[in-house]
């Protein structure tokens, strides 16, 4: 005869479960309140936790598993002097128990008053979680109705056996679930304490959305993972096209960041390699394609093309001409998907957010330095342009700030040393990644070629030296938007004042590593 416990705040599939283990051996099954009436109900005979423990549930159910002889059975090792021990105080062993925890994690999503959430702190569960899974050369515990299954297979494929090796595995994932309850719990007091500063425990939630083609390259394994939290939800609905790798899901981010940019504007961005090779704003998105593309056709071919407003078929005609990797944007017309099922590699991704009103919010990111452990920084997304001040004796015309707005929106976004040149709300230029900041302004300079004239640049640190104001005088900048506070500055302005150039300041840098 095998033992069974369970006390489960999602009855899915329980019946169903302790039928099939009825086939290979008789249960003798204990059960708490709610689900040992469940079990009866649908013709299950079982026993209260209560007749084994002698104590009824109390404080509204906050107390109903906490005992010894509900522990000691779980917690017993195959001894003699443990046998005798569960002989002496009348304790059954348990065999299986089966556990899913109070639903903190939707309630806490549901924006529910913080008296609610709290009664979704599971106690007991996660107590009968670990100690099942801490005696797993005895018990198996199923954590979650995923287990269900798991364990059903095991049986058919052992012939009604339930190896140690498996026993090991159903622990581990307990645990895993124990812990990431636990982490649930303290995001959501982190949430909402008043406090501020960096956390001395970071306590990190993700679950996993789904297995990727592969990673950074084909010879990695990688998978995706969403942080968890009463915010979430998914970002996208793949709508057509092959399965998404690392390198597809990072340079969807990087559109998807560039976009929420211009909540305002129909933009368009095409992304290589986490950066963007051309974008653009314009009065219509089909507008916003034809500059973003004529950015750079070469480096578009293979690329992520990223539109904040809904794709039509004339959009879809044009991009399909060359080959493209994936195609983004927070809706498509019926006859627009007609043309990519024709292509059907393509991925096609349905992005809502970008449809949604543009939310200045402050997020975190974490960076893996490896043997140097992990980074956590603030990230602040803030689609408004900076204060600026003009630093110059030209002042700003009214008409070029909304190209400069545009500049600072698309350096924020490529990464250090960075420079962009920028026209009539296309990018002309880009020079990104360089270990010196000239070298980046002159791989900008060099693309934009003629186009620099009268353009604007935008560089996401300071300058340390007047040569990068020399070679974008030269190619005929002649606005120039940057942080400042470099010990330099005064003969960076004067510099550019002697070209009658316009600089404009931000006090804020941004660079992106």
């Amino acid at each position: 005869m095998k033992t069974v416990l369970a006390s489960v705040s999602d009855k899915t599939g329980l019946v169903e479960l302790l039928k099939v283990l009825q086939q290979y051996d008789e249960l003798r099954i204990f059960a708490t309140g709610s689900t040992a009436a469940f079990l009866t109900e649908n013709g299950l005979p079982c026993q209260t936790v209560e007749s084994l423990t002698g104590f009824p549930e109390i404080l509204e159910g906050r107390v109903k598993t906490l005992h010894p002889k509900v522990f000691g059975g779980i917690l017993a090792k195959d001894s003699v002097t443990h046998q005798s021990q569960l002989n002496a105080h009348q304790i059954p062993r348990f065999d299986v128990v089966i556990v899913n925890l109070y639903p903190f994690e939707s309630v806490a999503k549901s924006g529910a008053a913080e008296a609610e959430v709290i009664e979704n702190i599971d106690i007991g569960g996660v107590a009968l979680i670990r100690a099942a899974a801490k005696n797993y050369q005895s018990v198996a515990v199923l954590p979650d109705r995923e287990s269900y299954g798991m364990l059903i297979q095991e049986l058919s494929e052992k012939h009604g056996a339930v190896s140690v090796e498996f026993r090991k595995t159903l622990a581990r994932r307990a645990f895993e679930r124990t812990a990431y309850y636990d982490s649930l719990i303290a995001a959501y007091f982190a949430r909402t304490e008043e406090t501020s500063g960096m956390p001395q425990l970071l306590h990190l939630s993700f679950s996993k959305l789904q297995q990727l083609r592969y990673g950074e390259n084909p010879q990695q394994q990688a998978a995706w993972y969403q942080q968890m939290d009463n915010r979430f939800e998914a970002p996208f609905e793949q709508l057509q096209g092959k399965d998404m790798s690392a390198n597809n899901l990072v340079d969807a981010a990087a559109a998807y960041n560039i976009l929420k940019e211009f909540p305002k504007d129909a933009a368009c961005c095409i992304i290589k390699h986490n950066n963007p090779c051309g974008a653009a704003i314009a009065a219509t998105i089909e507008m916003a394609y034809e500059k973003a593309y004529a950015a750079d056709p070469v480096s578009a071919f293979g690329g992520i093309f990223g539109f904040n407003r809904p794709v039509s078929r004339q959009i879809a005609e044009h991009v399909t001409q060359n080959f493209i990797e994936i195609v983004l944007a927070p809706d498509f017309e019926p006859d627009a998907m007609d043309v990519f099922a024709k292509k059907k590699n393509v991925r096609v991704l349905k992005v809502p957010g970008l449809a949604k009103p543009h939310e200045n919010t402050v997020s975190w990111v974490l960076k893996d330095m490896e043997d140097f452990g992990m980074l956590l920084q603030e990230n602040t997304r803030n689609a408004e342009l900076p204060e600026l001040t003009t630093v110059t004796k030209e002042p700003l015309p009214d008409h070029t700030v909304s190209d400069v707005a545009f500049a600072w929106a698309i350096v924020k976004h490529l990464t250090s040393n960075a420079i962009v040149v920028v026209r009539e709300g296309q990018t002309v230029g880009f020079g990104i990644g360089q270990t010196s900041r000239i070298a980046s302004m002159n791989i900008a300079l060099q693309q934009a070629g003629e186009k620099a004239q009268g353009a604007v640049l935008a560089s996401d640190g300071f300058f340390p030296a007047t040569d990068n104001i020399e070679a974008a005088a030269q190619a005929g900048i002649s606005i120039i938007i940057q942080p400042g506070g470099s010990i330099k500055d005064q003969e960076v302005i004067e510099a550019a004042d002697q070209h009658h150039m316009v600089m404009v300041m931000t006090h804020e840098r941004c660079f992106k590593h």
